[in-house]
């Protein structure tokens, strides 16, 4: 017999496909009417009508499942990013308050948590407070590869800062939307803006910090 790490891993067939997307639509559903830390694999294979077997030939977990979802929505809310610098100088040019006092058209610069949860279908996810930390922590994990070298090199950081930065900032927001109960009204508008324009003042005490190093003369 050989290892379990020496089996190869199975084609994605359609059938494979349909069935994956049938498991993921039934762990949606169960998060439609509890958290997801209460819900079992037995749940979602009684609605998705497949048995343990078939479920374990797929998933190891419900984890991996979740897993999945998130990346399907970040795919899904990333998809008209053309290319992945420009965009994320993009969200560092809104960052810098250049935007804030017109949200409403340029909205879709914002960082990736708050366009990912306005996706109807994954919703549920975003809604679910007892894994709000496992969520922000996986979009933090995609995102940084994308807003980090962008923020290192036009702010001069170091990695560790870059990534310091992102982090809050993924975070700050992410949080900020679930205060707001992820809805898009009048007073998301507000505080958006109002934020925006704060972190504004940081990043120009970034770029003028650098200025003033450059400026001084030497010991």
């Amino acid at each position: 017999m050989g290892r379990k790490d020496d089996i190869k891993p199975r084609k994605t067939d359609r059938r494979t496909i349909y069935t994956r997307n049938v498991i993921k639509d039934a762990l949606l559903e169960a998060m439609k009417e509890k958290a997801f830390e209460q819900i079992t694999v037995t749940d979602v294979c009684r609605r998705a009508e497949v048995t343990r077997a078939t479920y374990y030939l797929h998933y190891q977990s419900l984890n991996q499942v979740l897993d999945e979802l998130l990346n399907d929505a970040l795919q899904i809310a990333d998809q008209d990013c053309q290319k992945q610098e420009e965009d994320a100088l993009q969200i560092l040019s809104l960052l810098a308050g250049e935007q804030a006092d017109h949200l409403r058209e340029k909205e879709s610069l914002l960082p990736v948590c708050h366009r990912v949860a306005q996706l109807p279908k994954y919703q549920v996810i975003f809604q679910d407070e007892t894994i709000s930390g496992y969520v922000v922590n996986r979009i933090y994990q995609c995102q940084r590869q994308k807003l980090a070298p962008v923020f290192a090199k036009e702010l001069h950081l170091s990695k560790k800062e870059a990534e310091m930065l992102t982090l809050f900032v993924i975070t700050g927001t992410y949080n900020v939307n679930k205060s707001l109960h992820w809805k898009k009204n009048k007073t998301w508008y507000q505080m958006h803006s109002m934020l925006l324009k704060f972190t504004a003042g940081g990043y120009d005490r970034l770029k003028n910090a650098d200025r003033q190093e450059e400026s001084k003369p030497p010991m």
